[in-house]
C-alpha cells in the first residue's frame, strides 16, 4: 500500500495541471507557489487499465509487465445513473464472468501452471497472484479516475486525477476485484493539494464512466464497439482482443 508523496518544487506539474484557459499572469504565480505551500504529488506508469472486468484487466496487466511496463489497474463502471437499462448490471456482470471452455483453454495456453480444465476461480487467483508477485502492477481501490484532457494544459502523456467524492459516481463493481485488492500492491491519494496518474497510455476493458475520454483509450473486451451483446461473437474472442489484437504494442 503506497500514498501518493506529495512534493514541493515540482514547476512542471504546477504547469501542467493548470486549467487550459489560465492566463500568463496566474499561471506565474501557481507555478511560484510551488516555492512556498504549494505541494503536488504523481504516480507514474506506462499504462492504466479501466474498466469492470477482472480477468480482462489482470490479463492485461500481467501481459504489460512482462513486457517491461508499469500498469495502473483502475476498476470503474458506468455509475448507477447512466445506466442504458434497469438491468445493464446485472448483465456486464454476467458477461464478464461467463467461463466456457474455449475461455478456459485459452487462458491455459497464457497461464503457467494452468490447466483448462481448472475452474473459473481457480484461474482468477492464480492471475491475481501472478498481478501480485509482479513490482510493476498496483491497484487503485475506493476511488475513481477522471482524464483532463482539453481541461488542463497538459503534456504529451495522460494526466487523470481522482474522481472528487462529492461528484455522486456510484458504480457497481464486480464483487471479485475484492479478490484482487487483497492481495495487489495498492496506490492511495491523499486527497490534500494536487494530485494525479501520469501514464503514456490508457487501455479501457468494459463502457466506463462518464469521467473518462473514452477517445483517449485502446479498448479491449467488453469495451469494443462491436462487443455489445447482439454484436459479441464470443467470451473467448473478449480475451482474445487482449492476446492478438494487442500483442505487438509491448
Amino acid at each position: 500500500m503506497k500514498h501518493i508523496e506529495l512534493k514541493k518544487y515540482q514547476f512542471r506539474d504546477a504547469y501542467r495541471t493548470a486549467p487550459a484557459g489560465m492566463g500568463q499572469f496566474a499561471l506565474i504565480k501557481r507555478v511560484l507557489g510551488t516555492l512556498g505551500d504549494s505541494r503536488y504529488g504523481k504516480e507514474l506508469f506506462d499504462t492504466v487499465i479501466v474498466g469492470d472486468d477482472p480477468i480482462i484487466s489482470l490479463c492485461l496487466a500481467n501481459y504489460l509487465a512482462r513486457c517491461g511496463q508499469r500498469v495502473l489497474i483502475s476498476p470503474d463502471s458506468l455509475g448507477t445513473g447512466d445506466w442504458p437499462d434497469s438491468d445493464w448490471g446485472y448483465q456486464l456482470a454476467r458477461m464478464t464472468n461467463e467461463y466456457t471452455r474455449p475461455v478456459a483453454e485459452l487462458l491455459a495456453s497464457q497461464v503457467t501452471g494452468l490447466s483448462a480444465d481448472d475452474s473459473y476461480m481457480k484461474a482468477l487467483s492464480m492471475l491475481i497472484k501472478q498481478c501480485a508477485r509482479s513490482s510493476q502492477i498496483s491497484m487503485l481501490v475506493g476511488e475513481s479516475l477522471q482524464s483532463s484532457v482539453g481541461k488542463i494544459k497538459g503534456c504529451e502523456d495522460l494526466i487523470f486525477f481522482p474522481l472528487h467524492r462529492n461528484q455522486q459516481h456510484l458504480p457497481v463493481l464486480n464483487p471479485l476485484w475484492r479478490l484482487a485488492k487483497e492481495k495487489i500492491s495498492q496506490v492511495l491519494f491523499n486527497h490534500d493539494e494536487i494530485e494525479f496518474v501520469q501514464a503514456r497510455s490508457l487501455y479501457i476493458t468494459t463502457p466506463t464512466s462518464k469521467y473518462i475520454d473514452p477517445a483517449l483509450g485502446l479498448k479491449v473486451g467488453l469495451a469494443r464497439e462491436d462487443a455489445s451483446e447482439h454484436g459479441r461473437i464470443s467470451r473467448a474472442d473478449d480475451l482474445l482482443s487482449v492476446f492478438v489484437q494487442f500483442g505487438t504494442d509491448c
